[in-house]
């Protein structure tokens, strides 16, 4: 008898999932548990959730694929037939990895999906920052603008731009910023391809943050990454340095941060994120008040061809996966 393949969809925010189920589909026979609209306009919480699997009799999922829904060991425990869990994203901090490790299930995401857009992102802030754009913009539009208010504003090429951490994006970063002709430093003790980057200079964490001009922090957040940026860290960066964050907003102390920035240390920042679970809730953060921080709604990641690759990938990755299993 063909195996029937059963594939639960948490939640997602795509008109449809044509392009996954397609790739889906060449397992042979599959169905398709679909949550996205069970609580309209809303993410389903877990309980929910495996209250609508329990009723679909689909506990024995082969994979699950999900983007803001909380996938925490709870539900992990309750699935008994499931071989790989799939983030639509980068990050899988929605994700408790450790459980579907010790579970046997393969945790997977989609890394290289927005690499050209966070990368553009993050640099579009950094000249915009710099430049203070978006602080003369409003002085204009209030008939308000004169030089005073917007100085000093530095040369960009004469400034160093430290990228904390050196993954894909804050790589791609250091290559669209070699015809800026700015110096680049970074720190990844998790890097060891220094050859590759001769324009690069790989630093110490405290010569990172002693020396950048600009400080755009790339890592993942994880345990240990968590608040990387917090007082003793804004302490040491060099005075009057801009921050740019487009990873994770639990990477940032923003108690830290808003302190930096009202005391001049910071001279300005640019976040696409900040540590709030929805980017609706933005708007209760004390950065807001602030005329030299620029903040986007986690939104460095968007580009219609992004999004196109992120449903793509992400059916071939659950095909591949369960393929896998189905040849073992």
């Amino acid at each position: 008898m063909e195996k029937l393949y059963k594939i639960v969809f948490t939640d997602y925010y795509f008109p449809n999932i044509s392009k996954e189920v397609d790739q889906l589909k060449k397992l042979g026979k599959v169905e398709i548990i679909d949550c996205n609209d069970l609580i309209r306009g809303e993410v389903a919480s877990e309980d929910q959730l495996l209250e609508h699997l329990q009723k679909c009799k689909a506990m024995d999922a082969d994979a699950v694929l999900v983007n803001h829904a909380m996938i925490t060991s709870k539900f992990i425990s309750q699935l008994t037939n499931c071989q790989v869990i799939l983030r639509y994203g980068i990050g899988v901090d929605n994700i408790d990895v450790k459980a579907a490790q010790e579970k046997g299930i393969k945790v997977a995401n989609i890394p290289d999906y927005c690499i050209e857009e966070v990368a553009e992102n993050a640099i579009t802030l950094m000249l915009a920052t710099v430049r203070k754009i978006f602080l003369q913009n409003k002085l204009l539009r209030n008939n308000q603008f004169n030089y005073e208010q917007i100085k000093p504003i530095r040369r960009f090429s004469e400034l160093t731009v430290g990228l904390l951490a050196f993954g894909n994006i804050a790589r791609t970063v250091a290559q669209r910023l070699k015809s800026f002709k700015v110096i680049i430093i970074t720190y990844d003790p998790y890097f060891h391809q220094k050859n590759l980057f001769d324009w690069v200079e790989f630093v110490a964490l405290d010569e990172l943050y002693q020396r950048s001009d600009i400080l755009s922090i790339h890592a993942p957040l994880t345990s240990e990454t968590y608040h990387l940026i917090n007082q003793e860290t804004v302490k040491k960066m060099k005075p009057g340095v801009v921050f740019i964050n487009t990873s994770r907003g639990g990477l940032v102390d923003e108690d830290a941060l808003y302190k930096g920035l009202k005391s001049g240390k910071i001279a300005g920042a640019g976040l696409d994120v900040l540590d709030y679970k929805d980017e609706n809730d933005y708007s209760k953060s004390k950065l807001m008040e602030l005329a030299n921080v620029f903040i986007t709604p986690h939104t460095s990641w968007y580009s219609e061809e992004a999004i196109y690759d992120l449903q793509l990938k992400a059916g071939r990755i659950v095909y591949q996966e369960l393929l896998k299993q189905k040849i073992e």
